[in-house]
């Protein structure tokens, strides 16, 4: 499916944005220079269809610098729906003329064109509109872009119109079937920039800029742009606990107990300065319940802004420690751990993130979006995708709190592909209803959610299109990812691994771990792996790093005995002193001055 984009003289701002999200998207554009008048045009038309299903983009600015007379417009319009399997109105305003090509696409069927009247009225997504709308289908929220938005009036009620997202009653989105062509309307007269830096921005400050238009082109690509896969996947994470049966306010039975009762999974931030301190009967707790309790890597030692060093080598000695230590604690207990990189305290450098792609990790998971010292702001481009990849060439995936998990943020991470991971440390489960209505407001808003741990949350957050050629398409975020074919016959697939810029520090590609043939891996802008799956099988594919980074035998002593001194002290505040706030506050003031103690030695160092 291709998206024809007209203009006369200039492209406007808003189609040349709308251009921008579609190529985002993976849709085939081409834009169309006019003249004025329609029947000067035809040959133009023709061209640009040229045999292959289309759709046309209709900005009325456009419209009325080609047809200003709005008489030809029935003219145009038979013309257009006659030659376009799609026409896309968007840049809307509530003008007369504007009015009068609504009214025309659309076969009368809305007839007016004018702006949202009350203050703090909010999005009402139709519960029928999944196909269009996907995981936004039957959600309220708001306040709407008074300064944005407009509705369309209708006549007749909504005989022969799929009302798609309304304001007040009246459309927002809506979509007709005129002359055999599909029209779709959205009531936006701007589309969203996708540099635009948005941070913690609420969902509802630039929906109607950006998401309407993102479900009208994948409606209307179908499997030819990029799409997550089906399925989506979610995963609490509890950073910090022991695996004993207590710690804090968390009771590992209790927690069980709750995962079962309300269909969810935990994954623990383990610290591997622990790895000799699990207890057998939480260890087998473990592994008889493998689809409710996992773990995965959380710092070294915790202390405090551990990974937010920049000197590669002691980053590489603590990761090459960490490493030591899982696998011992693995060997010890049978238990996996998810290859993936909970940050202590959030703290992180890009120098981490670095040494965490040559030490082979998956990923990494933080609430914090940004290094240590250096406050940046996410785009719109990088939060509409599964991973942020611009720390370091290796993917960061995002997660929240329980009490920000809200519905319109789990739409928007299932409509881009992100899974939904929540964030808690064992205060928590003092009060777990809190935790409890986040699990619950996801699966209310999505029955389908695997919930799962985090090593295949993220590996399972790919995006994937079919191009002309019959070729799968896939969008790899993690080093290492599983692909599956479930049709009757041979599928040809194409991964690219994301965010790799022109590194060169891939050693391997490698398909069930076996390397691959033919892999180009010369100053990389990407990695580009062609292969064929049978019917009905899987295969893992996944990058090896090169590490050229030295590293040291050990921290030092004195690091060392911080870092015991650290881990005791945490424990003791999380054990006992969090339920005597007195107490509590004593042992704050223990730690603040440990830090202070590490502080003066990496300056002395």
């Amino acid at each position: 499916m291709k998206l024809v984009v007209p203009y006369i003289g200039v492209l406007r701002p808003a189609d040349a944005r709308l251009i921008r999200l579609a190529d985002f998207l993976g849709v085939q554009t081409e834009t169309l220079a006019l003249s004025r008048g329609v029947r000067e045009n035809r040959e133009l038309l023709n061209a640009s269809v040229s045999g292959e299903p289309a759709c046309m983009v209709v900005n009325p600015n456009v419209i009325q610098d080609w047809v200003p007379d709005d008489q030809h417009l029935p003219e145009l319009v038979d013309l257009l729906t006659a030659r376009f399997a799609h026409v896309l109105v968007h840049g809307v305003r509530p003008v007369p003329y504007h009015a009068s090509v609504v009214r025309a696409l659309s076969g009368r069927r809305l007839q007016s064109v004018h702006p949202v009247e009350r203050g703090g009225a909010t999005y009402q997504i139709s519960a029928d509109s999944k196909d269009v709308c996907e995981a936004f289908a039957g959600l309220h929220f708001g306040p709407v872009n008074q300064g944005n938005d407009c509705v369309f009036s209708a006549s007749d009620g909504w005989q022969g119109m799929r009302h798609l997202i309304s304001i007040d009653g009246e459309a927002f989105m809506a979509a007709v079937k005129h002359n055999g062509c599909n029209v779709v309307f959205i009531g936006s007269e701007d589309v969203a920039d996708l540099t635009t830096e948005v941070g913690d921005t609420p969902v509802d400050e630039y929906f109607s800029r950006l998401l309407p238009q993102a479900m009208a082109l994948r409606y209307i690509a179908g499997k030819e742009c990029w799409r997550p896969k089906p399925e989506p996947h979610a995963c609490v994470i509890v950073d910090d606990p022991l695996l004993r049966p207590k710690y804090g306010f968390l009771n590992f039975e209790h927690l069980l107990g709750l995962m079962k009762r309300h269909n969810f999974h935990t994954t623990i931030a383990f610290i591997p300065h622990n790895f000799r301190r699990s207890s057998p009967r939480i260890i087998r707790m473990f592994k008889e319940n493998p689809t409710h309790l996992s773990i995965c890597f959380h710092g070294n030692d915790h202390t405090r802004a551990e990974l937010a060093a920049t000197d590669p080598v002691s980053l590489n000695t603590i990761l090459q420690i960490a490493e030591r230590r899982m696998t011992r604690h693995g060997e010890i207990t049978g238990l996996d751990c998810d290859h993936v990189m909970v940050f202590p305290q959030g703290k992180f450098s890009v120098e981490a993130m670095s040494l965490l792609k040559s030490n082979n990790f998956d990923c990494a998971v933080n609430t914090v979006p940004h290094p240590m010292n250096e406050p940046a702001r996410l785009t719109l481009g990088e939060l509409a995708q599964p991973a942020v990849v611009r720390y370091g060439q290796f993917p960061l995936f995002l997660r929240k709190d329980s009490v920000r998990i809200e519905k319109a943020d789990i739409a928007f991470n299932l409509f881009f592909g992100r899974p939904i991971l929540i964030v808690e440390h064992h205060d928590v489960f003092q009060h777990p209803e809190r935790l409890i209505a986040a699990v619950s407001r996801i699966n209310e808003s999505t029955p389908e959610t695997r919930w799962t741990n985090v090593g295949r949350a993220v590996r399972n957050s790919i995006l994937q299109r079919h191009s002309h050629d019959r070729v799968t398409r896939i969008r790899a975020y993690t080093r290492e990812v599983q692909i599956s074919n479930s049709h009757d016959h041979t599928e040809r697939v194409v991964i690219e691994w994301m965010g790799l810029g022109n590194d060169t520090s891939v050693d391997q590609v490698v398909k069930n771990g076996t390397p691959c043939k033919g892999v180009e891996l010369n100053s990389l802008e990407h990695v580009e792996l062609a292969d064929e799956l049978g019917p009905t099988t899987s295969a893992t594919f996944g990058l090896i790093y090169k590490n050229n980074f030295t590293a040291r035998n050990g921290l030092g002593f004195r690091k060392t005995v911080r870092g015991f001194v650290r881990r005791r002290l945490s424990e003791a505040r999380d054990n006992y002193f969090s339920k005597n706030p007195s107490v509590l506050a004593l042992a704050k003031s223990l730690q603040r001055c440990c830090s202070i103690g590490q502080v003066r030695e990496r300056s002395e160092t």
